[in-house]
């Protein structure tokens, strides 16, 4: 009588403010006792305070089975109080699980409506495989149950019971069709509803019920039921497109007429996932229809409702793939999206505007999305108001703020900071829009080319944690890499503005610490690029002289070794292209001057022969020798004078200059490489060279070859590639060296082996076999890797010592490793000469970008269905059950012959082991009658001996005394019984 109810327990968490965990311990202590109890009440209370505790995270798994008690108390609120305990705590692999199907088939079947709504609800959160397919029949005759709430709770928990069991939904379903005709509308919309989810996965089930679905949609009032209508046609139109037309002039009279936001989204967002608009495109109502929907759709934009800008934002997006030129019209109230404090608001709006730009609306929207990611200045810079206090505001909270106003943030305005995923993300959308159709939007190349430039001083900086690469988190997070890919694009591509793009790689190389962020390394990766095109097309350079000496920089030093092995290559480019003129006189002045560049270039290089990047030292060292040469080669040549004139180095006019001057570099279309034909005979998966493994062999080192000319060498090879042999001496047990070569380490072995050790039959000496196991024991005594067993171990038993295949080579694949083909485009307008990709017999199906592969796809989660539920067992499975009987006549009339082939082979194979027997049993015969005779002959001879047996008696002759003889009992064979027959006949099948 003095047990804490819930409302004492929520009291003392309150009043013991700063040792709740010892309070809510003690209390829990109370709770196990209580819950022993036999009162109902006391347990019922119990397991209340228990599902209270829960919520905050104590487990009260511990008490199911009393939680089942509770469940079948007779009083109604102690029934209530166990179900929703079991709703919180039971799980589908809950031991007492089981024992609830016979308590919630008899609450089912009660005559209260509180108690059987219990259980249908109950059952919709701990349904399970077992309690769905006993329950089933007790749900379906609730079905026709004369209430409407009875009736609609067991429509909705069917569903549930479907996605545990999908069986059962052939069984069900006649029952379930029956209820769109209820004369409730809510059990007719629970019914839809249920149709709809069930639609998502096989649709092909459901295409039957359109014409009454179609009805529904003309006759229902109820804006939720007209909304998942429109859903499920939506995934039935595709199916069957003669909806198309049907659903046109209903939908279309919804979206004119209705004033609920909700139901005119999801009529304009069903015309587009259920391509009504695409299957009426080529009509005259089709442009008419779109421009009433995007009319619709601005009115959302305009709401000052956040929830409803989002929305239509999205349907936008989705509708500006087939209509973008009436998405385009309402650009203005786009564009002043983007600027919306609600960054969720501001991603949608930028998805909408890469889609929608044109030839002349593009540089409006890059101008607007650039101003975004310049630094804000006193005047301009963005506010946002944070959250007020709302009325249904926790008690503590408010406290707090009176107790600390200081730390209370509600209402203040303070300034709006973008995040650098969204800055990175404005400036991939600015090259998407920029680049599309092989730049089919730009009309001015020096325009591109000027934003490209400004793009990179507004690269967010690059986010790296402690454990990664530099080079792996740049590469992948650094969104200079596009930029400077677009850079090098157009300066390969627009021959007519290759000059103002070679300027540009030059104002990005010598204005490195004023462009660049001076903290978190963003944009440094399109210095890559810009050296490429400064070395290049070295010879369209306004100041090389100055570009070579910005390569050069002691502080290119410091960049990653990817863009620094271009810096090399391109610095060499420059080099020849300052060296190799022929019209230069070759005077002391100009000699001087190369002999300074070259002496600078080979200084550059030195250290970074030594590199730890091979890339950057392959590179350095090669460029290095031959500077080298060529500084000897300007050393060497003599100058110019008045009586004299000598002409420059050929290596600096011509060898030099040779390994850059070729064809010029064109783009080439990603597949073009695939359609290369094969030369005749030649086949791709052959060895190179069948004979590399004698190669490797006769590759060894020879010490003998090593020590008459380098000692240290021959010691060294001596510790790689020989090894010491542990045998055991004469004397004792020690080690001695014998230096073998590695080449025959793998044949030793093998001939070592006890797999190749002659078998059992081979006659062995015993004693060589015991001196030969005692030497191995011996000589595996230190060995760390040898397992002794006790006692002496035969080499029979070695060899009966299982071996496992390891079956290395027969892992799965990662999905992440299928590579996806790039999307053909369209061939843009031509505006200007852009190279395009060169194929194979002028094939073009390249899209400009340069990538050989896409990305794979991600592999996305399991797809769910709008009640949060995973509905992948119903995928694919059909109502219409006669494919799935034919494929079980057809395995039962497969396992039908199958065994009539297996008894077809046991009859012949009893029949031959009975003629077997047969045939043994004469032979037999035969044998003991040869013998009788020869022992007869042999008492003939011997007769003192032996007495004479008596001749046998043909039938019907008799002996002296008139008598028929006796016959001589033969021992009857043993026969075998009739299973020993059968299992000897399995034998012989097997």
């Amino acid at each position: 009588m003095f047990e804490k109810s819930l409302y004492d327990l929520i009291r003392g968490i309150r009043s013991h403010k700063g040792n709740e965990r010892q309070y809510v311990l003690d209390s829990l202590k109370e709770c196990r006792n209580e819950a022993k109890s036999q009162d109902l009440d006391i347990k019922a209370t119990a397991i209340l305070k228990l599902i209270y505790l829960d919520m905050f995270g104590h487990d009260m798994s511990w008490a199911s089975f009393h939680t089942l008690e509770v469940m079948s108390a007779p009083k109604f609120r102690q029934k209530r109080i166990g179900y929703l305990a079991a709703v919180q705590s039971f799980r589908i692999d809950t031991d007492v699980l089981m024992l609830t199907t016979n308590l919630m088939k008899k609450d089912l079947t009660s005559g209260s409506v509180p108690e059987m709504s219990l259980a249908i609800n109950g059952l919709a959160h701990i349904a399970s495989p077992s309690l769905a397919r006993d329950l089933s029949p007790d749900l379906v005759s609730k079905l026709s149950h004369s209430s409407p709430n009875i009736r609609k709770k067991a429509v909705l928990v069917l569903y549930k019971c479907f996605l545990q069991s999908p069986e059962l939904l052939r069984t069900c379903w006649p029952k379930l069709r029956e209820c769109l005709n209820d004369e409730d509308p809510s059990v007719v919309s629970a019914t839809v509803n249920v149709v709809c989810e069930l639609a998502r996965r096989n649709p092909k089930n459901y295409l039957p019920l359109a014409p009454q679905l179609f009805k529904l949609l003309l006759e229902q009032g109820n804006n939720w039921m007209t909304i998942k209508l429109i859903k499920l046609f939506a995934t039935l139109t595709p199916l069957e497109p003669r909806l198309i037309k049907k659903l046109i002039p209903p939908i279309t009279n919804l979206i004119r007429t209705t004033t609920a936001m909700s139901l005119l989204y999801e009529c304009i967002n069903g015309l587009i996932e259920g391509g009504l608009l695409a299957g009426i495109s080529n009509s005259v109502d089709a442009e008419e229809l779109a421009s009433v929907c995007v009319m619709k759709l601005r009115g959302f934009l305009v709401e000052g409702d956040s929830n409803l800008k989002y929305v239509g934002l999205v349907a936008l997006t989705k509708l500006v793939a087939t209509h973008p030129h009436l998405v385009n019209q309402h650009q203005d109230v786009i564009l002043e999206c983007i600027d919306d404090t609600d960054i969720s608001i501001r991603y949608r709006a930028l998805e909408l505007a890469v889609g929608m730009v044109d030839v002349d609306s593009l540089p409006g929207v890059v101008t607007k999305l650039m101003r975004q990611l310049k630094p804000s200045k006193n005047g301009d810079q963005e506010y946002v108001e944070l959250e007020g206090a709302e009325e249904d505001e926790d008690e503590d909270d408010m406290e707090d703020d009176v107790i600390h106003p200081s730390r209370s943030t509600r209402g203040k305005v303070v300034a709006l900071e973008l995040p650098d995923d969204y800055k990175r993300s404005v400036i991939e959308g600015i090259l998407e829009m920029c680049r599309r159709d092989m730049y089919a939007n730009i009309a001015d190349f020096e325009w591109y080319l000027d934003v490209l430039v400004q793009l990179v001083r507004f690269v967010p900086p690059v986010q790296r944690s402690e454990e990664e690469d530099e080079e792996i988190v740049q590469a992948g997070k650094d969104v200079s890499d596009d930029i400077g890919f677009e850079l090098r694009n157009v300066a390969v591509r627009v021959r007519i503005v290759r000059p103002e793009a070679v300027r540009c790689a030059e104002l990005l190389l010598s204005r490195r610490d004023g462009i660049f962020p001076s903290a978190g390394g963003g944009g440094l990766r399109v210095l890559g690029p810009a050296a490429w095109i400064a070395g290049e097309y070295a010879s369209l350079l306004p100041n090389p002289h100055a570009t070579f000496d910005y390569l050069l920089s002691p502080l290119s030093t410091t960049l990653p070794p990817a863009i620094l092995s271009i810096y090399i290559q391109a610095a060499s480019k420059i080099y020849s292209s300052l060296t190799s003129s022929l019209k230069i006189p070759w005077d002391p002045a100009r000699k001087s001057t190369l002999t300074l560049l070259t002496d600078r270039l080979i200084t550059f290089l030195t250290p970074l022969a030594s590199s730890p990047h091979l890339e950057v030292q392959e590179r350095a060292v090669e460029f290095l020798e031959l500077f080298r040469l060529g500084l000897e080669a300007i050393q060497g040549q003599p100058a110019s004078t008045d009586k004299e004139t000598y002409d420059p180095p050929l290596l600096l006019t011509q060898a030099v200059p040779s390994l850059f001057i070729g064809q010029e570099l064109n783009p080439v279309a990603p597949g073009a490489q695939r359609k290369v034909p094969l030369p005749p005979g030649l086949d791709l998966g052959d060895f190179i060279n069948p004979d590399l493994a004698s190669l490797l062999a006769s590759a060894d080192h020879d010490p003998a070859l090593t020590e008459a000319y380098d000692p240290e060498d021959s010691k060294f090879a001596k510790f790689y590639f020989e090894k010491a042999k542990p045998l055991i001496s004469a004397t004792g047990f020690g080690y001695r060296s014998s230096l073998v070569p590695a080449s025959q380490k793998i044949d030793s072995a093998a001939a070592g082996s006890y797999q190749s050790s002659p078998g059992p039959d081979v006659d062995q000496d015993p004693e060589a076999v015991a001196r030969k196991r005692r030497e191995r024991r011996e000589r595996n005594r230190d060995d760390p890797f040898y397992i002794f067993t006790p006692g002496d171990v035969s080499d029979g038993e070695i060899d009966a010592i299982p071996i496992m295949e390891l079956k290395l080579d027969e892992g799965e694949i990662p999905p992440n490793l299928a590579a996806a083909k790039n999307k053909v485009k369209r061939k843009p307008k031509e505006r200007v000469e852009i190279a395009a990709d060169e194929g194979i017999d002028g094939d073009e199906d390249g899209n400009g970008n340069g990538d050989d592969v896409a990305p794979a796809a991600v592999k996305g989660r399991k797809k769910k269905g709008l009640l949060q539920v995973d509905s992948t067992a119903l995928e694919g499975f059909s109502l219409d059950d006669t494919e799935e009987k034919e494929r079980d006549r057809k395995e039962v009339e497969r396992s039908r012959r199958e065994v009539e082939r297996l008894r077809r082979e046991m009859e012949a194979a009893a029949k031959r082991v009975q003629e077997q027997k047969e045939v043994e049993s004469g032979a037999v015969g035969q044998e003991k009658v040869k013998k009788g005779k020869k022992k007869k002959v042999e008492a003939e001879g011997d007769g003192d001996k032996k007495v004479k047996k008596k001749k046998k008696v043909k039938e019907g002759e008799q002996t002296e005394g008139g008598e028929k003889p006796k016959k001589k009992k033969k021992k009857k064979k043993k026969v075998k019984s009739a299973e020993e027959e059968s299992e000897e006949v399995e034998k012989v099948v097997e």
